[in-house]
């Protein structure tokens, strides 16, 4: 069967359509994400989209006389994709580093133990909550129209039967944003809000395909770690089938080969000198602890390399990696040392096991730029003091 590949698909195809580089697979070996002509679509379409649209958006707030809640809308509009700027640096300036980290969990780590199946169902999870994500976001973005269609028409009925000396009240959009020129009359009012709906298109999507790429890549390494902590609970038991295998192609185990681990393991002590039997189990545990020491890399550069986009989620959509994050927990590994017949193993095989499980007691951890580690503990921090400022905010207001 082929090994599965392009855990990335949905999200490269995506980036690229987004004027975000031009991503390219692990196995096509390939680093240069603006090549060509590529280079000034992206250059364009971020003008456009990113500066024009989500610089009119942070201008909006503080243009002209508005209620309190208008304002706090425009707000978080602004908070939410003047953040998403960061994301866009770490994406533009830190692009190599990211494209590192890919390869290291599609390539990297297929050099060693892996479960094809997990792999291909974590590809299909990712697959499903982006497409999920887009959905969603197409269904909020279409009720904010049809919302807005129907506020106008209401402004119709209204203007409608006003008298000529009655001041009109004034036509709004969808969504906040500040319009440099008239678009009060229907023609430019059309033409301004396609160019509206097309600019929360094109930032939303950039924030939904950056938000579930990351995803995707935490829960690519949350499956790393299981797959890890897999490959030592059966070191031992791979181990002896594959001596037990040696001795089957030489021909010696056949009238053994429907005994129980018990006696299969009795034989190849006999078959097989104990330094050999020795040497072959090292092997499979340095494999492990070598898959344990890159994965655990990987996780580091990634925490570095993505620190401030943490950041930027505390602060705007944070849930969701939260939830996702709980997953990464490098502590099994611990247990599965626990689970690895290490009681069969010799005394010096024990320590690099013993050496393993203390690596893996030590927690590893995403940060906001050093400010605080994205996680469940986090996130319900977080809800709790909100809950508190709403709670001493309704009784003074009460």
């Amino acid at each position: 069967m082929v090994r599965p590949c392009r855990y990335f698909a949905i999200h490269f195809i995506l980036l690229r359509f987004l004027g975000l580089g031009w991503w390219h697979h692990p196995h096509e070996n390939k680093t240069r994400n603006y090549p060509g002509l590529y280079l000034y679509y992206s250059i364009l379409t971020q003008l456009v989209w990113v500066v024009g649209f989500v610089g009119l958006e942070t201008i909006d707030p503080f243009v002209g006389e508005k209620d309190m809640d208008r304002f706090m809308f425009s707000l978080s509009f602004v908070i939410t994709h003047d953040l998403t700027l960061i994301k866009l640096y770490i994406f533009y300036f830190r692009n190599e580093e990211i494209q590192d980290i890919v390869r290291t969990i599609e390539i990297d780590l297929y050099r060693y133990y892996q479960n094809d199946d997990k792999i291909r169902a974590t590809i299909r999870i990712s697959r499903i909550f982006t497409a999920a994500f887009l959905f969603f976001g197409w269904v909020t973005i279409g009720n904010a129209n049809i919302y807005g269609i129907v506020q106008d028409l209401r402004w119709k009925d209204i203007v409608k039967n006003l008298n000529e000396t009655t001041s009109k009240p004034l036509r709004t959009l969808p969504q906040p944003i500040f319009i440099p020129w008239p678009y009060q009359e229907d023609k430019h009012y059309i033409l301004t809000f396609i160019l509206e709906t097309m600019g929360l298109l094109w930032t939303g999507h950039i924030v939904m395909t950056i938000d579930t790429f990351i995803a995707s890549v935490i829960l690519h390494m949350s499956t790393q770690f299981a797959i890890l902590r897999e490959a030592i609970v059966t070191a031992y038991d791979r181990t002896m089938i594959t001596l037990s295998e040696g001795a089957l192609q030489s021909g010696v185990l056949c009238e053994n080969s429907n005994g129980n681990e018990e006696n299969n393991q009795i034989f190849l002590e006999s078959f097989y000198s104990k330094e050999h039997i020795e040497s072959v189990l090292e092997s499979t545990l340095l494999s492990c602890i070598r898959q344990h020491q890159l994965l655990i890399g990987c996780v580091e550069k990634f925490s570095k390399t993505y620190s401030y986009g943490f950041m930027t989620q505390l602060l705007s959509s944070m849930a969701g990696i939260c939830v996702v994050m709980v997953q990464v927990s490098a502590e099994r590994i611990a247990d599965a040392v626990m689970e690895s017949k290490w009681e069969k193993m010799p005394v010096r095989l024990r320590r690099l096991l013993l050496v393993t499980m203390m690596r893996a007691q030590r927690p590893l951890h995403l940060t906001a730029a050093g400010f605080a580690y994205i996680d469940n503990t986090c996130f319900l921090s977080i809800l709790k003091a909100a809950y508190s400022y709403y709670a001493v905010l309704s009784q003074k207001q009460g």
